[in-house]
């Protein structure tokens, strides 16, 4: 793999050979010497030029074959690259057309028509029609596809739209329908994910199942120039982008910088024009400085621990609740979260519908937690491990600082654990298997449903997945009755009544919400902040 700078930056690029986790770096002296003579000392800056936007980001994606994307590192990316049938208005969740102008179903909600935008091509000149629109669907639909990854998941659909689904129809080359075999009242909405995103067939048909990860063909505003694993996406203006005027900048660098406060050091220099996760501290500094300013994303996330109770000990609810008041929830929020945090007793966010009033957070006990401990034959306390997140997350801004806080707490009652984590990508793969007891979760939602949260979450009972540990059929048909439901007060009523059945078994322990800052240099204009994460950057621009 080749790392290289933008257009604007004539230093020789470092070219990085990589084998398994290792890697070689061979450095061109005249690089070095760019590096000798730029600067008294200081580090050599990753140039953005006037037609370029650099991000500075916590980690890096886990594909870019985006109906397989599980976590915002990916979607916002592929955001980029891709677009839906439906989206989200620039800074909310409520939907508006994408790739569809215009819908409309049976009275029955069996049967939903999409109107398509005409003269929409793809990144590789093929066109976006009806018969590409099914080509997709069918590939996520259907597990023998020839065009799905060995091995791959296609979490997004499966937890929101398979178990209603049906069929696809082509009407014509500008109309495909969607039949359900039961209603699914928040389909539209579930259809602006980003999961949802269309690619291109020749592309998939040239590529192949695996190679789309590689080479991602969407119709979005920008198109995929190159992936420098660990190091930096680069993604060129797709001119021929349907929205006139769109894209405002040349170029965009998705750059991966994993410590914060080497993130906010690169923004302070500009290096990077925006950053993402900054330390408090830095929050606090950028507020002051007349370079830079903060902006706030809306608390529309979760952020938890989560038992693997296919483990006999977490089978013991006392255990459980033991670990739940032992937890002083609020300090670490006070503390740890720059005054943007919030202490959450349950999965959906408080701007979100369909929450419980009677679901309150586990009081801070710990005398409580060692009398749960005895009670459970546990009076020396227990031992077992802690999995807390590599990267930096919205609802957990710092992952290790704060599974250090919980593990004090924790250790103050008997309970020991210790501290363990690994990359990203395996951590999110390792999840789906019995190696976590215990492990940091979390998510920020894709679209405006509380459908979205319980049924990705809460998707199925799994024997051998510690994600998927929680074995409970009530719930289970709480949420597939939620999503055939079409009133949203009978629907508020049935999440209601999830939280409240998560909450009695203590399954989860709800840590906090948080708003999330948003660092960026003076210079950039027209950023909407999404709730989702998901940036559409196409408005954005640098004066």
């Amino acid at each position: 793999m080749t790392v290289r700078g933008n257009s604007q930056d004539t230093r020789t690029p470092i070219r990085v050979t990589r084998s398994g986790r290792g890697f070689t770096v061979a450095v061109a002296i005249g690089a070095l010497l760019v590096t000798l003579i730029s600067g008294l000392g200081s580090p050599p800056g990753w140039a953005a030029g006037p037609a370029s936007l650099v991000w500075g980001r916590s980690g890096d994606v886990f594909t870019l074959d985006i109906p397989l994307s599980t976590d915002t590192q990916s979607t916002m990316v592929s955001t980029q690259l891709y677009n839906t049938l439906t989206r989200a208005k620039p800074g909310q969740v409520e939907i508006e057309p994408d790739l569809a102008t215009s819908w409309s179903t049976t009275p029955d909600a069996l049967v939903w028509t999409f109107k398509l935008r005409q003269g929409v091509t793809f990144h590789d000149g093929s066109a976006f029609n009806a018969e590409a629109v099914k080509f997709n669907i069918d590939r996520w639909a259907d597990p023998n596809n020839p065009y799905r990854p060995k091995g791959g998941t296609f979490e997004a659909w499966d937890d929101f739209v398979a178990d209603t689904y049906k069929e696809s129809r082509v009407v014509d080359p500008e109309t495909v329908q969607i039949v359900l075999k039961t209603p699914n009242a928040p389909l539209l909405s579930a259809l602006s994910a980003i999961s949802f995103g269309f690619a291109s067939p020749q592309s998939i048909k040239q590529y192949g199942g695996e190679g789309v990860t590689q080479h991602p063909v969407g119709t979005g505003p920008f198109r995929f120039v190159e992936w420098a694993r660990d190091d930096h996406i680069t993604l060129d203006a797709n001119t021929a982008y349907f929205r006139r005027g769109f894209p405002r900048v040349q170029r965009v660098v998705f750059r991966v910088i994993k410590d914060n406060a080497a993130r906010f050091l690169a923004l302070k220099a500009g290096e990077v024009q925006l950053m993402e996760l900054p330390n408090p501290d830095d929050v606090r500094a950028a507020q002051r400085d007349p370079n830079l300013s903060v902006g706030l994303r809306p608390a529309f996330n979760s952020g938890w621990l989560r038992f693997n109770m296919n483990l006999p000990l977490f089978q013991d609810r006392r255990i459980r609740q033991a670990v739940a008041v032992a937890i002083n929830r609020q300090a670490i929020v006070q503390g740890l979260y720059a005054g943007y945090g919030q202490v959450a007793d349950q999965l959906l966010p408080p701007v979100m519908w369909g929450r419980s009033p009677n679901v309150k957070s586990h009081p801070f006990d710990p005398a409580r937690a060692r009398q749960l401990l005895a009670e459970a034959g546990y009076p020396n306390g227990v031992a077992f491990d802690f999995w807390y997140m590599p990267i930096s997350r919205t609802y957990f801004p710092n992952g290790k600082t704060i599974a250090t806080a919980i593990a004090s707490d924790l250790a103050k009652v008997g309970i020991r654990v210790q501290l363990k984590t690994e990359d990203w990508a395996a951590y999110l793969k390792d999840r789906a298997t019995g190696k976590f007891p215990v492990f940091m979760i979390g998510g920020t939602g894709d679209y405006g449903d509380p459908d979205d949260f319980w049924a990705y979450n809460f998707a199925k009972y799994d024997p051998i997945s510690a994600n998927f540990s929680y074995n409970k059929p009530q719930l289970f048909s709480l949420i597939a009755k939620a999503r055939t439901v079409t009133s949203q007060t009978d629907r508020a009523m049935l999440y209601a009544q999830a939280a409240e059945m998560i909450d009695q078994d203590v399954r989860d322990i709800y840590i906090a919400h948080a708003r999330n800052p948003v660092l960026m240099r003076r210079n950039v204009d027209g950023l909407a902040l999404q709730p989702t994460a998901n940036e559409y950057v196409e408005t954005v621009g640098l004066k």
